[in-house]
């Protein structure tokens, strides 16, 4: 047997997706022992308390001048120059929730590409989206259900009395008289981050248990830290705040009704990544 420490030794959690990179040269780099470079911005570090005591693991940050390969953990959808002698791999923690308002009827396909528009210009991975989250009336959308379904996202609803109850920096009066709240895709993405962070936390008995059984709903997000994870302050746990997307050709009517023509999106990063 092999005593060489490879890529395939990392018990990397079972929710990470690998993203684009050089696999096959950062794999060899460490089966040669060399120098592996590791940024990691999100997602759990409890893996490298497997890793052997003989391996070429390094962090950002320490004094490293004989780098031969890195290794990036994070929600950025980074380009890797193929003309660089430094091979890079990227994994992606679930981390991102996607807030959606949208009219009734809207279709998957202006769902999907109004979310693919904003991974683009932020340069976010959509292999790091953790699911969905929107208003409990958007429940049985079928536009979200057929778009959650063919990529495996999960769905995660909200009351209007508890997204209202969410600071937003963008609400809309002209929503409260719609929905009863201002706002749905930002306080819902927020929603989402709060629900996973505490459930998680519950189950590990942390101090957010207490909170949890103080409230059936979500947990404040008007606080400073997600149930006490500390990581984001409130701010910036809202990465993208709402975009709205229009359908360039209205559909056509059904059944006497036109369909939805336009969507909110809002991005809001966990400092706990999903693995459902």
């Amino acid at each position: 047997m092999s005593d060489k420490f490879t890529l395939d030794m990392l018990d990397i959690p079972s929710g990470w997706r690998r993203g684009e990179g050089d696999w096959t040269g950062v794999a060899a780099a460490m089966a040669r022992g060399e120098t592996v470079e590791v940024i990691q911005e999100v997602g759990s570090t409890l893996w490298q308390n497997s890793l052997p005591e003989k391996h070429s693991l390094y962090w950002d940050g320490e004094n490293i001048s004989t780098i031969k390969a890195r290794i990036w953990i994070s929600f950025t959808q980074r380009r890797f120059s193929p003309e660089s002698v430094l091979p890079k791999v990227q994994w992606h923690p679930r981390v991102l929730w996607i807030g959606i308002g949208c009219e009734r009827g809207t279709g998957r396909e202006l769902i999907e590409t109004a979310i693919q528009n904003v991974c683009r210009g932020y340069h976010l991975a959509e292999s790091a989206i953790a699911g969905i989250a929107t208003i409990d009336t958007k429940a049985g959308e079928v536009g979200l259900l057929e778009l959650c379904q063919a990529r495996n996202w999960p769905l995660k609803t909200f009351a209007a009395d508890i997204l209202s109850s969410v600071e937003v920096p963008n609400p809309s009066n002209i929503v409260v008289k719609q929905v009863g709240t201002p706002s749905v895709a930002e306080a819902a993405a927020l929603c989402a981050i709060e629900l996973i962070s505490c459930t998680i936390l519950k189950n590990r008995q942390d101090a957010c248990s207490t909170i949890l059984n103080n409230r059936q709903d979500a947990c404040s997000t008007k606080s400073e830290s997600a149930c006490g994870v500390g990581i984001l302050p409130a701010q910036q746990r809202l990465l993208v705040p709402k975009k709205i997307f229009r359908s360039q050709n209205p559909p056509p009517l059904q059944g006497g009704v036109r369909a939805g023509s336009a969507v909110t999106v809002a991005v809001a990063v966990c400092p706990i990544e999903y693995l459902g």
